[in-house]
């Protein structure tokens, strides 16, 4: 989930929006800088995005969109326009993903977007069943999906407010959207919980997740760099369960040293300072004579996510190479996805615990 780019509006403005159309949508770009684009769907459709076009029915259900330098072109006849709107009798299947029925393709400044236009419970749908599991609990799965909402609400109409094509992207930079066709019990979930939100003052709160904090969360000044009031550091003590609650990495010393900016091959390495939750704040790295500081974040970044995990570690030198013990997966900031599932096993419902885990907020039912 990435930072924002403007500051989230009142909950006040989400009812123009809805009360207009009777049912709230969203924007999911699930491509960007595609020189060429195939889509396929029954009964398939297209119409150019511009005033006074009509829509054409597409040979055989599958299309092809290219940009020919400036020249958009379907199936290899120009087209006028900001790009194609592509409507189906089904799913429009794009690449490995099944999108809904009604598909963009713009152009954009590195090539095509390819952008999804569907309900936004459809939408809170397929991203809990992308950011969690669909085994966990129902009410663990209750309270992704309020989160994803939330999350989704409020990136949205920040996108508007800044004229954007899309409102999210589709990977974990915002939240992952598989597409289409979600798990029945995700569902569930979504429609238990159809227009709710999380709310601070009220205003729509940047709903972070992540999957497990390790035994404690982070608080958002460590964690994004930003104070935020309901993202402060909450005991968890509920995610032991998750694969990632203690992991061990071992590094190349070359790499350790590359991902520090020295040349040649690491020689040590200590965590130098940490957040008041224990997290590595700034790591420093010697190697050839000298010496660099780099922070957890971008030690992270660096050596991969998935190799580290979370910036809650230590680091030593082994004999097999600079070995990383940590503990949770993610940033740590807000919902803590093993922690939200092993409280619903405990038997509390899902507003108790987003409540836990974004203290001093309220949910309120938007639409």
């Amino acid at each position: 989930m990435r930072l924002p780019r403007a500051a989230w509006p009142a909950l006040a403005l989400l009812a123009a929006p809805v009360a207009a159309r009777g049912v709230e949508v969203v924007r999911i770009e699930v491509a960007s800088g595609a020189a060429e684009v195939e889509l396929s769907g029954p009964g398939l459709v297209a119409e150019p995005l511009r005033e006074g076009a009509s829509p054409e029915p597409v040979r055989g259900g599958r299309a092809r969109v290219r940009l020919d330098g400036e020249v958009l072109r379907l199936d290899g006849k120009a087209v006028e326009g900001a790009g194609l709107a592509f409507r189906a009798d089904g799913p429009i299947r794009h690449g490995r993903r099944d999108l809904s029925g009604e598909v963009e393709v713009r152009r954009a400044r590195d090539g095509l977007a390819v952008v999804d236009v569907l309900p936004l419970e459809e939408y809170v749908a397929a991203v809990t069943g992308g950011e969690m599991p669909a085994s966990f609990p129902p009410e663990a799965l209750k309270a992704q999906a309020v989160a994803a909402r939330t999350f989704a609400l409020a990136r949205k109409l920040a996108a508007r407010e800044e004229g954007l094509d899309a409102d999210l992207g589709a990977t974990v930079l915002d939240q992952v959207y598989p597409g289409v066709g979600a798990d029945p019990r995700v569902r569930a979930a979504a429609a238990a919980t159809r227009g709710e939100v999380v709310t601070f003052e009220r205003r729509v709160i940047e709903a972070y997740f992540h999957s497990s904090c390790g035994g404690t969360t982070a608080g958002g000044e460590e964690a994004l760099g930003r104070p935020l009031p309901y993202l402060r550091s909450v005991p968890c003590g509920r995610c032991g369960a998750a694969p990632a609650h203690r992991w061990r990495a071992v590094v190349d010393p070359a790499r350790l040293a590359a991902a520090a900016g020295l040349p040649g091959r690491a020689t040590a390495a200590r965590v130098s300072a940490r957040t008041p939750t224990g997290r590595a704040e700034r790591v420093e790295v010697e190697a050839g004579g000298r010496r660099a500081a780099v922070t957890g974040v971008a030690l992270r970044r660096a050596l991969g996510f998935d190799r580290v995990p979370s910036p809650a570690f230590a680091i030593r030198l082994a004999p097999e190479g600079f070995v990383l013990e940590g503990r949770g997966s993610g940033h740590g900031a807000g919902l803590c996805q093993w922690g939200a599932a092993g409280r619903a096993k405990a038997g509390e419902d899902y507003r108790r615990i987003l409540l836990h885990y974004y203290p001093g907020t309220g949910i309120v039912k938007a639409y």
